[in-house]
């Protein structure tokens, strides 16, 4: 499996109206694709969201790391991703480790279709389905009504856990969170994600406001990096703490996870350097007895869930779905995993055509 080619691709489309703040907001997933020596292909993606971004990572890419491939071994897959690691570790790691998943994911899912099985099953499969939870349609600009009825209707479809995202006016949150509790009942989880928006006062007064409602986990409730504030967050609030997305590699979560301040770990694959980390991650995650829920990205972390010791949740947030050849299988809110080839995403060509950035 000698790799000949690699070269980058970046699509750019409108977010989902149920997930946005702004009409303008949107997503770019910048590309990597490899050929080995047989033509054989692997596709592997990152992405940005909101307000771009995706230029630095491709020039990246195209500069730095893509010349890199031609001639390795695609089935080297840890020694490349280290080697990237080191390679662009001057440089810091948020555009960086978004660049080296973009090619991680693409030579495990190369070298998955070289033998002729699944991602998940290159990867360890351990399970065939994935518990997960309803997202993507909770932006906190949806007006009460409407996210009352998309909470109902992921409940309808068989899911027992709902997120809403909180924050931008707490006082309001209450009242939110309450209406969605009252239509869902009292058995469904709900986790609300305040997306790093709250000052730890804040954060603190609304967790409490939010525990007489039986929340499951509250996520992001003030800037990630803040080791002390999560840990007084952790001993002061009656739900689980929950945060990692923004995280760049397992080196941001160890001092999370040795101070006790988190309890559920959201690695997000694209950010921290593909599944070779995102599964050192999840390691980590049950050697502490954390919970791990991978964040975003559904049709790839499917296959990263499925290859865990534990996983609690995969975030079901369809957001590609318009974009792919294959959406995936949802049965009594559990993610099934796909059995194809790889990892099995296959964009349209349409969806090419439509979004892709010359």
């Amino acid at each position: 499996m000698t790799i000949k080619s690699a070269h980058s691709w970046m699509l750019r489309f409108p977010s989902n109206r149920l997930a946005a703040e702004r009409s303008d907001e949107y997503f770019e997933l910048i590309g990597v694709t490899v050929v080995d020596s047989s033509g054989e292909e692997g596709t592997g993606w990152t992405f940005t969201s909101d307000y771009g971004g995706g230029e630095a990572v491709r020039a990246l890419l195209d500069v730095v790391l893509l010349p890199q491939l031609p001639g390795r071994e695609a089935a080297e897959v840890e020694v490349i991703n280290d080697e990237l690691f080191h390679r662009t570790h001057r440089l810091g790691h948020g555009i960086a480790s978004m660049a080296i998943a973009a090619i991680d994911v693409a030579l495990w899912d190369l070298v998955a279709r070289m033998r002729g099985v699944s991602l998940s099953k290159a990867l360890g499969q351990r399970r065939d389905r994935i518990p997960s939870y309803g997202s993507g349609k909770a932006s906190p600009s949806l007006p009460l009504d409407d996210l009352v009825s998309s909470s109902v209707e992921y409940i309808e479809e068989g899911f027992d856990a709902v997120k809403i995202r909180v924050g931008r006016q707490p006082d309001k949150d209450i009242e939110r969170v309450r209406a969605v509790r009252e239509a869902i009942g009292p058995e469904p989880r709900i986790l609300c994600d305040a997306n790093e928006r709250l000052s730890l006062p804040a954060a603190l007064w609304l967790g409490k406001q939010l525990g007489d409602l039986d929340i499951y986990w509250f996520e992001e409730p003030i800037l990630s990096q803040d080791i002390e504030g999560y840990k007084r967050l952790r001993s002061q609030l009656p739900m689980a703490i929950a945060s990692g997305e923004h995280f760049h590699s397992r080196r941001d979560f160890a001092p999370f996870v040795s101070a006790g301040a988190l309890d559920v770990l959201q690695p997000d694959l694209c950010f921290v350097g593909g599944f070779t980390e995102a599964l050192k991650i999840g390691e980590m995650a049950d050697t502490f007895g954390l919970a791990v829920a991978p964040h975003f990205m559904t049709v790839l972390h499917v296959h990263l869930a499925a290859a865990l010791p534990r996983p609690t949740y995969v975030e079901f947030y369809p957001f590609m779905d318009d974009l792919l050849e294959h959406g995936l299988q949802v049965s009594d809110g559990h993610v099934i995993v796909p059995d194809r080839p790889g990892h099995g995403v296959t964009f349209t060509s349409a969806a090419r055509d439509k979004y892709l950035v010359r």
